[in-house]
C-alpha cells in the first residue's frame, strides 16, 4: 500500500502538543506514513509569536504543498486569528475535498466550523473554549459537550490538546488495527480513553473561559 501523507497545519500561536501528542504516534509508523508541515509560507512559526515560546517549522507553503491524505489542524491562540484568514479557509477547504481524512484537534475545528465544512455535521473542540468556538460556525453544527472526540464521516473532531493523542489513537485503530498500536502505546506509556462520549471536562462548557485565557499574562 502507498504511504499516506500526513499534512499538519502550521500558524503562529498554535499549540505544541496538538501537533507533537498525534504525530508521535503517526511517526511511530513510517512504512505508513509521511508527514509535511505547512503554512501560508514557509519558516519558522512560534507557539508565542513573535519569535517566542516553542519555534516549529512549516516545510512546504500552501503553495508547494504535496497532495494530503490526512489533514491535521491542531488549535492554538492563533486560531483567533487565523481561523479568520481568508487564505488559510481557503487553503483548507481546498485540501479537505481531497483528502481521506480531516482531524482536528483542541480549537483547530475553527478551521472547519468558519470553513463551512461541519455544517449538518456532528463535532467537538476544547471545552474552556466551547462556547466561543461556535462563533466560527453556523447553526448547522451540532456540537457534541460530551465528548472526547467525535467521528462524522471522514472527519474527525476532538476536545482539548491531549484529547487529540487519544483521538489519534483510536484513528489508527481503525486505519492499521489493534495490533499496530498497541506496541505504540507501550513504547510511549500511553494509556488512551477509548470512550469517545465521555470528556471528564465537558462540565467547563457551562462557562466561556476563552477571554479569560487570551487575557492570560
Amino acid at each position: 500500500m502507498p504511504k499516506l501523507t500526513v499534512g499538519v497545519l502550521l500558524f503562529d500561536g498554535y499549540t505544541i502538543m496538538d501537533v507533537a501528542g498525534p504525530l508521535q504516534l503517526f511517526d511511530m509508523l513510517p512504512d505508513v506514513f509521511d508527514t509535511v508541515t505547512i503554512s501560508q509560507h514557509r519558516g519558522t512559526m512560534w507557539t508565542n509569536p513573535p519569535m517566542a515560546g516553542t519555534p516549529m517549522v512549516a516545510s512546504h507553503s500552501f503553495e508547494s504543498a504535496p497532495r494530503i491524505d490526512i489533514l491535521l489542524l491542531p488549535g492554538g491562540l492563533g486560531t483567533d486569528v487565523f481561523a479568520k484568514d481568508p487564505a488559510y479557509l481557503a487553503f483548507v477547504r481546498a485540501r479537505a475535498e481531497s483528502a481521506t481524512f480531516i482531524l482536528s484537534v483542541c480549537t483547530g475545528s475553527s478551521f472547519l466550523a468558519a470553513s463551512g465544512l461541519l455544517d449538518g455535521k456532528r463535532a467537538t473542540t476544547n471545552k474552556l473554549a466551547f462556547q466561543h468556538i461556535q462563533s466560527f460556525g453556523s447553526s448547522a453544527i451540532q456540537w457534541v459537550k460530551q465528548a472526547r472526540w467525535v467521528v462524522d464521516g471522514n472527519i474527525w473532531t476532538s476536545s482539548g490538546v491531549t484529547a487529540g493523542i487519544d483521538m489519534a489513537a483510536a484513528f489508527l485503530t481503525t486505519l492499521v488495527g489493534t495490533e499496530r498500536v498497541k506496541p505504540i502505546l507501550e513504547v510511549i506509556e500511553y494509556v488512551p480513553s477509548t470512550n469517545e462520549s465521555h470528556d471528564p471536562f465537558s462540565y467547563l462548557t457551562e462557562h466561556d473561559h476563552w477571554a479569560a485565557i487570551t487575557q492570560a499574562p
